[in-house]
């Protein structure tokens, strides 16, 4: 696979003071697309896209110290599908996100998830509050829940066990919202086999601790290798594929193996395009059995 080294080395979540630290962590790119709605004013979708990017790139979701660089790059595209009743509509949420990679300027797709039970209530301009542990709105809760687990996850590829405590926070969030609320769709485990209720539960169970495990070899151990020891690097990014495919053995519906093959299974072809038949076959074998919905695009690997 080939990077590009760039003129500045990025180091993320190398988190030092200096004077021109800031406190937010997040640089997300949040659209809210609203073509499907008729009769309501455009400018509401307009204002409500506006204080969305800054109620998430603004607030301070952690007590660590980012510089501009090492803020987390992600996106969330919301598409209003239906305006149900004065100022409240269903939408579906796309959450991506992507982390550096060392010595290059290449951005490595970490997260791709479609959460498609968001019922949302916007006023035009409406003061969008959050508290951790005080349901607010769904709005303002389903926004933090998603910066905390983009959070907990990019944290979790520096450094083994590191997404924890924001992990945590997002099920905080999950937990403040009432069960019995009109718009609580999503947050429950028999809402959906794919929610947010499972996601965090997935990521916090003890019997995926593996899934955290890939998550630090593949990139901290793999990926930020790249540059300097490929072959290491590839060796190292095996060494989480078959985590991964241990994982698809017990529990090949978990929701964690989906999100993360969907948006690695075009990377991980590029990885091992330039690695030796031996190392081909063995990843081959490993997504195969881990992915078996992209094995297609995995055989060009060994076909090239």
């Amino acid at each position: 696979m080939k990077f590009i080294l760039s003129s500045k080395v990025l180091i993320p979540f190398l988190l030092f003071c200096s004077a021109s630290v800031s406190a937010q962590e997040l640089k997300c790119q949040l659209t809210v697309n609203a073509q499907r709605i008729t009769g309501v004013d455009p400018s509401v979708f307009q204002t409500m896209q506006t204080a969305l990017n800054d109620f998430i790139n603004s607030k301070s979701w952690t007590t660590d110290q980012f510089v501009p660089e090492e803020r987390i790059e992600c996106s969330i595209f919301m598409n209003i599908v239906e305006s149900s009743a004065q100022d409240v509509y269903n939408a579906s949420i796309t959450v991506q996100l992507s982390r550096p990679v060392f010595n290059s300027s290449y951005n490595s797709p970490m997260f791709n998830f479609i959460d498609k039970d968001c019922i949302i209530t916007y006023a035009q301009n409406q003061p969008l509050d959050f508290n951790v542990n005080q349901y607010t709105s769904n709005l303002t809760s389903i926004l933090g829940f998603y910066a905390y687990t983009l959070i907990g996850l990019d944290y979790e590829t520096m450094a083994k066990g590191g997404g924890t405590k924001y992990f945590n926070m997002a099920e905080q969030v999950m937990n403040a919202v009432p069960t019995t609320a009109s718009d609580s769709k999503g947050w429950k485990p028999f809402d959906s086999q794919r929610n947010r209720y499972w996601l965090i539960n997935n990521l916090q169970a003890n019997k995926y601790e593996l899934f955290r495990q890939a998550l630090y070899e593949y990139h901290y151990l793999g990926m930020d290798n790249f540059y300097d020891k490929p072959a290491l690097a590839r060796q190292n990014i095996l060494n989480a594929l078959d985590k991964l495919d241990k994982i698809a053995r017990d529990n090949p519906n978990c929701i964690l193996l989906t999100i993360f093959f969907q948006a690695k299974s075009d990377e991980v072809v590029n990885v091992f395009s330039g690695a030796d038949m031996g190392e081909k076959a063995k990843a081959l074998t490993l997504l195969r059995r881990a992915d078996p919905s992209n094995a297609t695009k995995y055989d060009k690997l060994v076909k090239n």
